[in-house]
């Protein structure tokens, strides 16, 4: 098989995908909670307005597009407009791998994200925000390697 384009998808308004697709391309370590300026870094891809746009995120060891993708809200939505898209521009299914994401926001993340949009409580909330991913993160890691490998929630 040829290079895929793989897109992370997530429903949670902070941006689960896009720390997934930053783990599959080694943007981000896998084995060792992201450093604060790499996490900031990230965090300001899906601030503000971030959410529903598709976010590159680069190239993995295997020349696959790595994209992420967060929405809130209907899950089947995207599903039907992301096929929607690859029929109307004759694309194959075979070159996109859509990968769910089953993990969700917890508080800390909730609550680390909306601080984040102040500027003078953006360090409360940047704290908070690194607490959350910290209980979500040895997992998050694992399975995006294994996406990346090939292995798992690939149709």
């Amino acid at each position: 098989m040829g290079v895929l384009k793989i897109l992370y998808f997530s429903d949670s308004k902070f941006p689960l995908a896009a720390l997934a697709g930053a783990i599959h391309t080694g943007r981000i370590p896998a084995g060792e909670l992201p450093s604060r300026e790499q996490l900031w870094d990230l965090l300001s891809l899906n601030t503000r307005g971030g959410e529903g746009k598709i976010i590159s995120l680069g190239e993995d060891d295997y020349r696959n597009k790595v994209y992420a993708l967060s929405v809130k809200g209907e899950r089947g939505m995207v599903y039907r407009l992301v096929e929607s898209f690859l029929s109307i521009y004759k694309i194959p299914e075979a070159e996109l791998r859509m990968v769910d994401s089953k993990f969700k926001e917890n508080i800390f993340l909730k609550s680390g994200k909306m601080l984040c949009r102040f500027a003078v409580l953006a360090p409360l909330g940047f704290l908070l925000a690194r607490t959350g991913i910290k209980y979500l993160y040895g997992g998050l890691a694992r399975w995006a390697l294994e996406v990346k490998a090939g292995g798992a929630n690939l149709p």
